[in-house]
């Protein structure tokens, strides 16, 4: 008998894409107007989560960035009185290696890479 590990594993990671969308709209309505939501897909652990964090982080104007890798969700708070260029929030995720298919905040909602 062989077991088919590859169904299962597609299976799980569209499963976790799709509970990282829809956690990702149900964050839209809770968060402050400052901060902006990111959904990002290929994270599994917390070094995933720490890198995209760091790069993040280094985005001008952003004052913290939380990052989820089990959820897939990314949450950035700009500096005070600041906002944030989806633009570069978006590039900054695709810096660390992963790829964004959400990002929520003060600048509109966005499923491909903002042009500013």
């Amino acid at each position: 008998m062989r077991i088919r590990v590859l169904p299962i594993a597609l299976l799980l990671c569209a499963t976790t894409t799709l509970f990282a969308t829809r956690l990702a709209v149900a964050a839209d309505s809770k968060t402050k107007k400052t901060e902006t939501v990111i959904s990002i897909e290929g994270m599994h652990c917390a070094g995933c989560a720490k890198k995209v964090a760091t790069k993040l982080q280094a985005v001008k104007r952003v004052a913290s960035a939380k990052v989820d890798a089990k959820t897939g969700i990314a949450t950035v708070v700009p500096a005070k009185t600041q906002t944030v260029s989806p633009k570069s929030l978006w590039e900054a995720v695709e810096a660390a290696g992963y790829k964004p298919t959400k990002l929520a905040g003060p600048g509109g909602t966005f499923t491909k890479k903002p042009k500013s």
